[in-house]
């Protein structure tokens, strides 16, 4: 709807009245654009004005496709991995997004980390690197996730995959108390404790004996 601004408070004010209208350009396919809007003053004065826009396509993709499939493979646990995609606009306009996990909770589980977090904005031709952090804390099975690329108002699409996997260290005891009960006297009595390592990785040790 037209919004007008504040007239003039007297007849000294060289300022006219004015009436802001605003155009809404919303391209429905990709090509030039141009109407004629009319406007007509009390069928008395009437003035055209060209409008002309272009629907242009987003373009906003990975500038090597082949990393769309991230794999950071076996991580032990405590390690670091990051990997960095790059990202480029070939738009022929800023494109303003952001990149969101499509599960946050299993990202923060599998300690999968995103930067950037927040929303940006990149020019045309202009390249964002993206890094993609990996520092498990705990063993983990494989596990797939996505990244996706959130433009406004369109829907998210998928970005990348990720896929990893941590390997590490699990060591039971079997028995968590020896009970002998009662044994004689200058006799023996002898029992075995089972350690057992269900990791993914050899384990070393040794016994305190103090």
């Amino acid at each position: 709807m037209p919004e007008s601004t504040t007239g003039p408070t007297d007849e000294t004010d060289p300022e006219p009245w004015k009436l802001q209208i605003p155009i809404l350009f919303t391209p429905r396919d990709l090509k030039p654009f141009q109407e004629v809007v009319t406007f007509d003053f009390n069928n008395l004065y009437k003035v055209d004005v060209l409008v002309k826009g272009e629907g242009i396509p987003l373009q906003l993709e990975l500038k090597d496709p082949d990393q769309a499939f991230l794999d950071f493979g076996i991580v032990s646990v405590g390690g670091d991995v990051t990997k960095t995609v790059p990202l480029v606009n070939r738009s022929k306009k800023p494109v303003t997004f952001k990149l969101s996990p499509s599960d946050a909770s299993q990202f923060q589980k599998c300690n999968v980390a995103l930067a950037p977090d927040g929303e940006v904005t990149l020019k045309p031709r202009e390249v964002l690197p993206v890094e993609v952090r990996f520092n498990p804390k705990t063993r983990l099975p494989n596990f797939n996730l996505d990244i996706e690329l959130v433009v406004e108002p369109n829907e998210p699409r998928k970005l990348i995959s990720l896929h990893g996997v941590s390997h590490g260290i699990e060591l039971k005891l079997m028995d968590e108390v020896v009970a002998f009960g009662s044994v004689v006297k200058g006799s023996r009595l002898t029992k075995n404790l089972q350690l057992s390592n269900f990791g993914d990785v050899k384990a070393y040790y040794k016994w305190e004996s103090k």
